[in-house]
């Protein structure tokens, strides 16, 4: 079955220029509002599609930009023979490297043949659809794909609506899946035919003096007519392919449906018609449950290697990334550029404006990144990222969030970031998944493991910052060396309603040589006591866990802000004024 090998878009809608190689079944793209995820999908669908009669606009160019023509080239490649034919398409056949998807003018045995369906609009508005190879663009050849040849290309999309599909239309999956369109043809005749002769049998009631005045009028005028009926006229009630459609046992239609119902059936019934390999889903989540996001995922193809069809999908739902693997996943990323005005003299001649370069990042098949994938779903979905060493220093940020919203301030969540578990060992390695990925990232770690200048500089230049403690500070030791005496007993009881007071007691023994119990800590605190707090915290796990660490921040620490010690609020404060995008040095 045909597959897509190459996308290129240049001035259309949000998007400058564009070179995508999508992957043979699925390819999920992910990515912040306006980054051109479903323009995307609108130019793989407007160029291969069956619909040729849109109608553009100055909006859909870039910035409006009209002196510069929309043109989305489609490469496809895994030809039959008919799309593959010399005769009919051989001054348009190029070939393809494999290996580096690189192409070339000429086929030869060693290249896969491809084929490029060009669309070009101008400023007149009029859409072009054509074929395109360089060589036969230098020679000022033109030809069209054959409309049989688009049919069978034409990808099936599923949008908000799909009720036209319940329908025998010339769009329809149910027109693709009739063996013999003549026969249902025959049959709208037929009904038309018979509901005009119902309606005469039966007579308009109602409308004699109006018909008895045409007549009249008729033979005034010289017109023979010696009698005037009220029947249903002829292309009143000419019923097209759109007039069958699906009902269910009790002659509902089932266009009635809901969204989610309707993609799942379509889909289904798209796998009978097996003709376009081609799936196009805008918001895959849109109307279904999770049991039925994960059951239509498995119909696209989801969990089997199946390079016989070809699926785009855009999401906003972890659920759906959670079913997917590494290698289907696709971020795509837009990062405006300002042009300048043009200067004619003293005077600017054109305002300033801002061109959006997109790319498409591949996630990848290591496991690391499929590990990646499955912990951190929801941090995909973000344009930033703050990849936590673990569920701690979750914990921790979303303690000091809910308390940002406690007390009517912005939270993390509205400057578009969230939060990922690095799980440990794993922090860095996932952190530098997400820049890979185009994501504004950053690490937040404590400082128990010392690690090497070199180490921290390389994050730097991958594009991560990181946030953590004065050097051989756990988050633990931190945390009970810079709050105030005051908030110590509050920190002990979220300790002892998580790991019981025996448990807390033990290690506050073990951690200080016996010198001290919880009850002497609690009732008689003394500074001295703050680092054996800070070691029995971290081997006792007290706050290892994101609902204990959320506690002690949002409860405990939050509330009393201004009294912590700069050790343990400044990484804190640094890594907020990352979050609300204020310069490095600014105070906040």
């Amino acid at each position: 079955m045909t597959i897509i090998r190459e996308v290129e878009i240049r001035n259309f809608r949000g998007v400058s220029h564009l070179k995508w190689w999508p992957s043979p079944g699925i390819n999920c793209l992910i990515g912040p509002g306006d980054s051109g995820k479903s323009t995307i999908l609108d130019a793989i669908d407007l160029c291969i599609g069956s619909r040729q009669n849109f109608t553009f606009t100055d909006a859909d160019f870039h910035l409006c930009n009209v002196a510069e023509p929309i043109i989305i080239d489609i490469t496809l490649g895994n030809l039959d023979d008919e799309l593959g034919n010399l005769e009919t398409y051989g001054h348009f056949l190029r070939g393809r490297d494999i290996s580096t998807g690189q192409l070339d003018n000429e086929t030869s045995a060693a290249l896969e043949t491809v084929l490029t369906v060009r669309l070009v609009v101008r400023d007149d508005l009029e859409a072009q659809w054509l074929l395109f190879s360089p060589g036969a663009s230098a020679e000022g050849r033109e030809k069209s794909l054959q409309w049989k040849h688009r049919q069978k290309i034409a990808p099936v999309r599923l949008g908000a609506a799909a009720s036209h599909h319940m329908a025998l239309g010339p769009r329809s999956v149910l027109g693709k899946l009739s063996a013999d369109a003549t026969q249902a043809s025959s049959a709208l005749a037929s009904a038309s035919r018979q509901a005009r002769q119902a309606f005469a049998d039966q007579g308009c009631q109602g409308v004699d003096a109006i018909l008895e005045t045409s007549r009249q009028i008729s033979s005034a005028m010289g017109i023979h007519v010696d009698e005037v009926k009220a029947l249903l006229d002829v292309k009143g009630i000419s019923l097209s392919g759109g007039a069958i459609s699906l009902h269910d046992q009790d002659q509902v239609p089932m266009r009635n449906l809901g969204s989610g119902s309707m993609r799942l059936l379509v889909v289904g019934l798209q796998k009978a018609v097996g003709r376009s390999s081609i799936f196009i889903v805008d918001e895959l989540e849109f109307g279904l449950e999770p049991y039925r996001i994960v059951r239509l995922l498995d119909s696209l193809g989801a969990k089997r290697d199946d390079a016989s069809q070809q699926v785009f999908l855009t999401t906003h739902s972890p659920i759906v990334l959670r079913e997917l693997s590494s290698g289907q996943l696709f971020a795509v990323r837009a990062f405006g550029q300002n042009i300048p005005p043009i200067m004619n003299g003293e005077a600017i001649v054109q305002p300033a404006r801002k061109v959006k370069h997109n790319w498409v990042t591949h996630l990848g098949h290591e496991e690391a990144a499929q590990k990646t994938l499955r912990a951190c779903a929801e941090a995909f979905l973000a344009p930033s990222v703050i990849v936590c060493e673990g569920k701690t220093e979750i914990g921790l940020i979303r303690g000091i969030d809910l308390n940002c919203q406690d007390t009517g301030q912005r939270s993390i969540l509205s400057y578009g970031s969230h939060w990922a578990d690095g799980g440990g060992s794993t922090m860095m390695e996932r952190a530098k998944i997400f820049t890979r990925m185009g994501y504004r990232t950053a690490l937040f770690m404590d400082s128990d493991v010392l690690y090497t200048a070199q180490i921290y500089e390389d994050l730097r230049l991958s594009g991560i910052t990181v946030f953590r403690w004065a050097e051989g500070f756990s988050t633990e030791s931190a945390l009970f060396a810079s709050v105030p005496a005051i908030l110590i007993p509050g920190l002990l009881g979220i300790a002892c309603d998580w790991r019981g007071e025996d448990s807390v007691d033990a290690r506050i023994r073990n951690a200080s040589n016996g010198n001290l119990t919880l009850q002497l800590c609690r009732g008689s605190f003394a500074e001295e006591m703050r680092p054996a707090l800070g070691r029995a915290a971290g081997e006792g796990k007290w706050f290892k866990d994101i609902e204990p660490a959320e506690r002690a921040m949002r409860e405990v620490v939050a509330p009393q802000w201004v009294t912590s010690h700069a050790l343990f609020k400044t990484p804190i404060e640094l890594l907020w004024q990352w979050v609300a995008h204020v310069p490095a040095g600014t105070v906040s």
